[in-house]
């Protein structure tokens, strides 16, 4: 009775919550809405149709085979290096979204589309580079301590995950009939349009969460004879566990040293928050998603990109 009950009980208490806190609750759907329209949607949108429309064609598979001995090596799977490019471009949740696609057009099935969007699904060059080195770091230069770390982390979970966890996928039908680009077009339109609508509930419900969270810790900190440092790092890590920019934001302006900084923003980063994981539930509703299997190797990718910086950092 209890069990059944736990989430309407929980989303009256929410409800309350914002009821009561009308100010806090505008702020963070302004701040959501403006992350979604400023920073998601001129990236994602176009990228996402164009991607779609690419993926009903087989050109890029047979170009994805041309290659597949390298990826069959390196990743077990011949069209694992697809998503990972244009989530290396487009960003979270982009490479969902494409593992979701290919396995809606039966290109890949589904154990090989859970197996591919535990390390596809990534953060993009634009964002590790462009927000967080450049604007929230104010030095480029850093880029090398979060990019490197980040792709090579969820490389090697693709290595590393069990063969048995892969198959064979589906034949490519050869006499499957040519789709118009009218069709292939108007269908991804559809499909994106989606995607990002979902995206964008996801954003500004956990953008009102994240304020209510950092209002929280900042009221808790108080009370507690934490060190500056201390309450920094516990500070910008939940908020990071919950929202990757948030997070990542705070511990850039903390007054933490900067190789601390580059660990924290590093695990934040690969790790990705509840919010992505929730933007990536959503836009994978075309194979049965395994919830535990993706947060398991995504902490495991947080936890090796934290590590490898650390290396990167003695060396260099």
């Amino acid at each position: 009775m209890l069990k059944r009950n736990l989430i309407p009980v929980f989303i009256l208490l929410t409800i309350l919550l914002f009821v009561m806190n009308p100010e806090m609750v505008s702020q963070g759907v302004f701040n959501g809405l403006k992350i979604w329209i400023n920073n998601m949607i001129p990236y994602l949108l176009p990228m996402s149709i164009l991607s779609n429309i690419l993926l009903q064609y087989n050109f890029l598979y047979r170009l994805s085979e041309k290659l597949s001995y390298v990826s069959n090596k390196v990743f077990k799977s011949k069209y694992a290096l697809i998503p990972y490019f244009i989530s290396f471009v487009v960003g979270y949740p982009s490479g969902a979204m494409t593992v979701n696609t290919m396995a809606s057009y039966k290109r890949i099935d589904n154990k090989e589309a859970n197996a591919l969007v535990v390390f596809t699904n990534n953060c993009s060059y634009q964002f590790m580079a462009g927000a967080v080195s450049f604007s929230m770091l104010g030095d480029l230069n850093l880029a090398k301590y979060i990019v490197l770390p980040h792709l090579i982390s969820a490389a090697l979970i693709g290595m590393l995950f069990k063969k048995s966890s892969m198959s064979g996928g589906f034949a490519w039908d050869k006499n499957k009939k040519y789709i118009s680009f009218y069709d292939a077009f108007n269908s991804s339109i559809y499909k994106s349009i989606t995607s990002i609508l979902s995206i964008g509930g996801v954003i500004v419900i956990f953008s009102v969460f994240s304020n209510f969270f950092d209002s929280l810790l900042l009221s808790t900190s108080k009370y507690l004879s934490l060190s500056m440092s201390l309450s920094d790092m516990i500070h910008s890590l939940s908020v990071g566990i919950l929202e990757i920019s948030n997070g990542c934001s705070l511990a850039a302006s903390s007054s933490l040293p900067l190789n601390v900084k580059l660990i924290l923003i590093n695990f934040i980063i690969s790790f990705s928050g509840v919010s992505v994981l929730f933007q990536t539930i959503a836009v994978s509703d075309d194979y049965n998603f395994n919830i535990s299997s993706y947060i398991f190797h995504k902490s495991i990718q947080a936890l090796l990109a934290a590590l490898i910086c650390i290396i990167m950092l003695i060396l260099y």
